[in-house]
């Protein structure tokens, strides 16, 4: 079974409230009357239906021979609102990602999204989420309204994803600094990269892997240039003037987080293979932006030159045994 971990869906009542929005996160027109997006100045679109009608979106990836997609609703996220404004839309996003699992449920299972910037509100949407609605997890982007992902006031809520046994997929936004990166979409392009590794050390050097070694992390796009970096991260840790003080290496943690195989790029696809192994990679395509390439997502693992076997825990297996799925 070939299943989608990373592939997103905007519900149109998401897509309503951006529309109403005048601040940072909106949607604006362009000269052609196409819709946009629009966040810290990186655009996602431009908005058809497959970015929220389901009955087209089923047969779009039945066409590319994808049997289930993950759905989750990241960047531009929620975190640039007010903490009450930020809850509302996670209500609005889950709900419309639960519907869209509700009408085909064999298609779609669903990730919610949460109000971070307030902690007892981000609490009380993922029991609801996962409790109440039967999301399989949680996603949230790679740093939070500018916040880094190793932050005291997101502890709680990484404690309560172990507790619920739900794995945490971390998803690429723009990062800080991104002012150098107008043009050309370079805050896509590279920002987002960057915000991975970044993020995904910071958990490692902070203890936050430590803390929660039951809480499963599912990083986005191979983990960004972790792979080619992980050699440089463990100097980090060898070096005492860096103050790390973790039980293992970096490398080490850095190799138990699950990644998603957007890139498409067979060299880039064989040297994460190399360093997280098969059972640690799960199928994504990053429908439907794009950046993304649904049409390669299935081939592009398919061509790798590993064994059958290793293709079929990274075409579906491992989301089937990450999110305890029973089909």
């Amino acid at each position: 079974m070939n299943i989608d971990f990373h592939a997103h869906i905007y519900p149109e009542d998401y897509l309503k409230k951006l529309e109403a929005s005048s601040g940072d996160v909106r949607i604006e027109t362009d000269a052609k009357g196409q819709k946009w997006i629009l966040s810290m100045g990186a655009r996602a679109g431009p908005i058809n239906a497959d970015f929220f009608d389901t009955d087209v979106r089923v047969e779009r990836i039945k066409e590319h021979r994808v049997d289930m997609q993950i759905l989750s609703s990241p960047h531009p996220g929620v975190d640039r609102f007010s903490a009450d404004e930020s809850a509302e839309m996670s209500r609005i996003i889950n709900d419309g990602i639960a519907k869209a699992v509700r009408k085909y449920p064999k298609q779609f299972q669903g990730l919610a999204m949460l109000p971070l910037v307030d902690t007892k509100l981000a609490l009380k949407e993922l029991d609801r989420a996962v409790l109440d609605l039967g999301l399989k997890g949680m996603c949230m982007l790679t740093n939070v309204a500018g916040k880094m992902v190793d932050s005291e006031f997101l502890l709680p809520v990484y404690a309560r994803a172990q507790e619920l046994g739900v794995p945490i997929f971390i998803h690429p936004t723009t990062p800080l600094g991104a002012q150098v990166m107008q043009e050309w979409r370079l805050a896509i392009i590279l920002g987002f990269e960057f915000d991975i590794v970044l993020s995904a050390t910071r958990l490692a050097y902070a203890g936050v892997l430590d803390k929660f070694p039951e809480l499963n992390f599912v990083i986005s796009h191979l983990g960004a240039g972790i792979p080619f970096l992980a050699g440089r991260i463990d100097r980090g840790y060898h070096d005492p003037t860096c103050g790390i003080k973790t039980k293992k290496p970096t490398s080490e943690y850095l190799r138990d987080l699950y990644c998603d195989t957007v890139s498409f790029y067979q060299p880039a696809l064989m040297m994460a293979y190399q360093f997280y192994g098969a059972g640690r990679m799960v199928l994504g395509s990053d429908f439907p932006l794009i950046i993304g390439d649904l049409p390669a997502a299935v081939p592009s693992i398919e061509q790798m030159p590993i064994a059958q076997r290793e293709k079929q825990k990274i075409l579906g297996d491992n989301v089937m045994q990450l999110l305890k799925l029973k089909i």
